[in-house]
C-alpha cells in the first residue's frame, strides 16, 4: 500500500526508434516508481513511432516533471504529459510526428 495518494497522468511521446524509445520510456517510468495503466504504440514506415502512456504517479509529482524525466534519451524526440485522462486521438499525435 502506497503512503501517498496517486493520480493518472497521460504521457504523449514521439520516438526516433519505436523499440528503443518505448523501452527507455517504460524503464524510466518504472525506475521512478510510476505505475503503468496503459500503453498504445504506433510505428510509421519511416521508423518514427508515437506512444500514449497512462501512468499513476504520486499527486505531488507535477506533469512537467514527468515530461522532463522521460524525455532524456536520444531516441525520444518529444514528450508531453497532462493530468487529465480524457481521450487522445492517436492519429492526431501521428500527424504531429510527421
Amino acid at each position: 500500500m502506497r503512503a501517498e495518494p496517486m493520480r493518472e497522468i497521460v504521457v504523449e511521446a514521439v520516438f526516433n526508434d519505436p523499440y528503443d524509445g518505448a523501452i527507455r520510456l517504460l524503464s524510466d517510468a518504472q525506475r521512478f516508481g510510476f505505475d503503468l495503466q496503459s500503453l498504445t504504440l504506433a510505428a510509421k514506415a519511416d521508423g518514427i513511432a508515437s506512444a500514449i502512456v497512462t501512468l499513476r504517479v504520486p499527486i505531488s509529482v507535477d506533469a512537467e516533471l514527468v515530461s522532463a524525466r522521460l524525455a532524456r534519451h536520444p531516441a525520444v524526440q518529444r514528450v508531453s504529459a497532462r493530468t487529465d485522462s480524457g481521450e487522445v486521438l492517436l492519429d492526431c499525435l501521428q500527424a504531429v510526428a510527421a
